[in-house]
């Protein structure tokens, strides 16, 4: 699980160089903007209806409009998202390992449900 965690990190940290945004700003954008993005889509897709996309680019829209600071409102985001994993303490885990199973496998996950629904559902032909 470590190595995976430094892993993510290393890679969050080579976007963080690259596009000048901070580590949390990087952060932040991945996980809560393109990743949830890319699942409103894949969605989408799957119902061919343009709902959830539309929905989730408005709220995104309508943040970036009320956001004062982009970068205070990211470390606050950031912080409390370490704040829900550090909770976990409680339960045996730790923050790497609870970073790692919520930030990375379940969103492989639900990546594998929602790219099997979409492009390796049998359909069958009405007769």
């Amino acid at each position: 699980m470590r190595t995976l965690f430094n892993v993510v990190y290393d890679i969050l940290m080579f976007l963080s160089e690259l596009t000048g945004f901070s580590y949390k700003e990087v952060n932040i954008i991945i996980w809560y903007c393109l990743i949830p993005c890319s699942w409103a889509f894949l969605i989408d897709k799957s119902i061919n209806k343009h709902y959830f996309k539309i929905v989730f680019l408005l709220i995104i829209a309508i943040l970036l409009i009320y956001i004062k600071s982009f970068s205070k409102f990211c470390s606050w985001l950031f912080d409390l998202s370490a704040d829900f994993l550090r909770s976990f303490n409680v339960l045996g885990s730790n923050y790497t390992n609870t970073s790692v199973l919520i930030c990375i496998f379940i969103p492989i996950g639900i990546y594998i449900f929602l790219i099997r629904k979409v492009y390796f559902q049998i359909k069958f032909k009405k007769t």
